[in-house]
Order: structure tokens, then sequence, then C-alpha cells
């Protein structure tokens, strides 16, 4: 792949070539953003040959202010002619706004953060994929072979530009696997699991494909159905993208529609006192990285859920005066095409202090385990509504009664969210449509079930 050195010293020269012609502009203060990536993804299925794929990524962002107006524009590359089209969409753009969204030079500032992550070599996949299929049929015993697997392995790097001399610049490598179980006999769906590699020395294939097993071994047992109200263990992909669907609630909200207020008991409380959650976009155990948010100032540590309490919101420079919310670093860019705004970086449970899988599977009682999602969750937090449908396997005491294919939970928000009795402490991360979320399993008591 493409040295990382090579794209950093190419975003320099853009930001140098956009800041010469920004200059001469009628704006007062600029913003400018660059960025290169490049994903290679490699296919291994049951017939070779193997299937290798590369997109190259590059383009650059000016956001520029002015005589009380503010544009943006964007275009793809990372040379004289992409700059000049992105300073041109900008000032054809300027539109009036009553404030600067731009934050000032004094909120701007660095985090130190891990090392870059670096890549495995060439052949690491290939020897990945031979341990991952042998583990998959010990683990399953011969039941299970992998009908699918894709590796992603990714680089980027971007830097942040303004007109005040501050400069921020990141680059990083990100890995993870795409993983399609299936019956030898064929006769059910197959299974999909994403992995994300923290550290390609310390991946070990035969734990992740027990660990794939044990969740697709367990849907092929006896089919049960039951309705009415249960204790629910929800699998940490499933609490994720649960999570992960209410980061609505964490972000700047005009005063008007804000649903958080109808949520909370007369405590002041959201969720119950195992619920805590936080962002922390600089800790180098999440998969984002990184030494600023989007819009360049610091980031850290927000505690968004204290305990089942409300603590604070993330927001970015521009929403935050929208709304007025605090600036706290909460700034997301997409890529280089979308302006900034807020989002969750790498939202994570905190199990303080936590309860073994074990223990929480074999001291549920008669209850569920959702093990997987076969919708998108959907919350309201205006209407204090959720619901979910997943599939799900019966307990007794830590064993399986029967395998229910489609159930549905669903009720109120804010009773499910302070009915969280206890959180594992089997943490994992899953990529979300919010974004990253770190989450263990979780045990939920009083759910309705609907077969």
């Amino acid at each position: 792949m493409t040295e990382v050195s090579d794209p950093i010293e190419r975003l320099h020269r853009t930001a140098t070539s956009t800041r010469d012609m920004v200059i001469h502009t009628n704006a007062t203060r600029w913003e400018v953003f660059a960025k290169a990536s490049t994903l290679r993804e490699m296919v291994f299925e049951p017939d070779p040959p193997l299937k290798i794929s590369m997109v190259h990524e590059t383009g650059v962002a000016v956001r520029m202010t002015g005589r009380g107006e503010a544009g943006f524009g964007a275009a793809s590359g990372l040379e004289a002619h992409a700059a000049r089209v992105a300073v041109e969409a900008a000032s054809s753009s300027l539109t009036p706004l009553p404030f600067d969204p731009l934050p000032p030079s004094r909120l701007l500032g660095l985090t130190d953060v891990a090392p870059p992550r670096q890549l495995p070599g060439a052949a690491w996949a290939s020897h990945v994929a031979e341990a991952l299929t042998r583990g998959v049929l010990q683990a399953s015993g011969a039941a299970l072979l992998i009908r699918r697997l894709v590796f992603q392995e990714g680089t980027y790097a971007w830097l942040l530009a303004t007109g005040d001399g501050f400069v921020a610049s990141q680059h990083d490598a990100t890995l993870s696997l795409l993983v399609e179980l299936g019956p030898r006999d064929g006769d059910r769906l197959p299974h999909h699991e994403w992995v994300w590699v923290k550290r390609p020395e310390d991946f070990d294939p035969e734990v992740v494909a027990a660990q794939m097993c044990n969740r697709a071994i367990l849907a092929g047992g006896p089919t049960v159905s039951r309705d009415g109200l249960f204790n629910i263990l929800l699998h940490p992909e499933v609490g994720a993208h649960l999570l992960g669907s209410l980061s609505s609630l964490f972000l700047p909200t005009p005063e008007d529609d804000d649903p958080l207020a109808m949520l909370l008991d007369r405590n002041g409380r959201l969720g119950s006192e195992a619920l805590t959650l936080t962002d922390d976009r600089s800790a180098s155990d999440c998969p984002p990285v990184a030494p600023c948010d989007g819009e360049g100032l610091p980031t850290g540590r927000h505690i968004l859920l204290d305990h089942g309490v409300p603590r604070h919101r993330l927001a970015c420079h521009f929403e935050a005066q929208l709304y007025g919310e605090p600036t706290r670093g909460g700034a997301r860019r997409f890529s280089y095409r979308d302006y900034p705004t807020t989002g969750i970086g790498a939202l994570r449970v905190n199990p303080d202090p936590g309860v073994s899988p074990a223990e929480l599977l074999q001291n549920a009682g008669r209850s569920l385990y959702l093990l997987r999602l076969v919708a998108p969750v959907v919350t309201d937090p205006a209407n204090d509504s959720f619901r979910l449908r997943a599939q799900g396997v019966w307990l007794d005491d830590g064993a399986v009664e029967g395998f229910q294919p489609v159930v549905e939970v669903s009720g109120a928000l804010s009773l499910m969210l302070r009915r969280t009795e206890a959180v594992g402490t089997d943490l994992a991360w899953y990529q979300t449509a919010a974004g990253f979320v770190e989450a263990p399993t979780l045990f939920i008591t009083c759910q309705r079930v609907t077969g």
C-alpha cells in the first residue's frame, strides 16, 4: 500500500496551495481540511482465486467567513486544481450567518494519542484465513464452515489548517474482518460476523473462531415461541446497535424539540445505576483515534451518562452556538465532502463494576438471550418508545430451552433503560450507523416480548 508519509506530504502541499488562494478572497477567517485514504479489500471464498480491490480517495474542503457570511466548498484531489475548485465553491456559497462558525484559535488544541497503528505484512491475511477456516471447523465439530471471508485494510491521513496558523494532522491504519458462516448442510441462513482487529500481532484466530461459532451454534436448537413479559439479555453486538440508536439524546437539540427531559424520572435519571456511557476518541483501544475533533478542538473523555444520570452533551462549535450548548469537542467529519457536525466518535459502556458474561447467563433465570438483529433498531425518544427485532434463545438458569428465529422486544424506552440491571465485562467494538460503540452483554428486566 502507499506509504503514509506520501499522503501527509501531499496534504501539506495542498494546504499551502489553498492558503495562497484564500488570502486573495474577501475571507477574514478560513479553514482547510484535506484527506487521503486507501482501502484494500481482500475476499477469500471457497473457490479461488483471491479477489483484491483497492479504493483511493483524496480531497480538500474549505470553510471561510467574513462580513457576517460563511461558505463551504469541497473538491476531490490533492492538487492546485482541486484547491481552486474548493475555494471558488466556498466563495460562491457565502450566505449570511448571525455568528462565526469557526472556533476561536484559543479553543484549538491537541490531545496526546497512541502512535499510529501499522498494517500487517502481505502474508498475514492468508495465514489468518487458513487458521480461521480450521478454527471454525474444529469449534463447530465440522457443522459450520466459512463461506466468505473479507479483510478490509485501510490507511488514512488528514490535515487541518486555519488562517491563524494552527495545523493538526493525523495518520493511522484500521483492520477488520467480515466473516460469513454457514452450516455445512446448507439448511439455515448464513451468519455474518464483523471483527475489528486491534493489534494484528495479538490476534488469535482460534479464539475468534470459537466466539463466532458459539453464537451460530446456539441458533441450531429446537424452535420455541413465547409471548409476554420476560427478562432479556443482549449480546454485545445487539447492545451496541441499541445504544448507538440513542446517540441523538447526547447531541445538541433545539430546546422545543428536546425529548430528553420527558424521559427522565423524578430523580433526573435516564438509565439505571449500572449504565455509564462515555465518548472518548483519544483512547488507544478504540478504532477511531485523533488528537483533535473535526474542527481542531482537543479530544477527550466526555461522560454522557453517569450511572444513569445525563451529565454532558457533545457539541461541535457550530451547533453549540446554534443551540446554546457549550463547545465540547464533538465535531465529526464523515469525509472531506461533509461539513463538520456533532456526532459520537467512540461511545463506550463503562462496566463498573461489571459482571462476567458467564455469571449473567447463569443467573438470568428464565430469560431470552438476543443473539443478533434481523432489522435495524428503532428508537423514538419523542414518543418514549423502542423496538428491536432479533434472533434469540430461551434460557433457564443458563440452559438453552430453544431457539426463536424472530422475536420483537418493544415498549417504553425510558423504562427499558432504567431496567438495565447489569452490564457484562465482555466489551467489544462494533460499527453502527451512529459510529463506533463498545458494548458488553446487557441484562434488562421485565420487557414485552412478542413472538
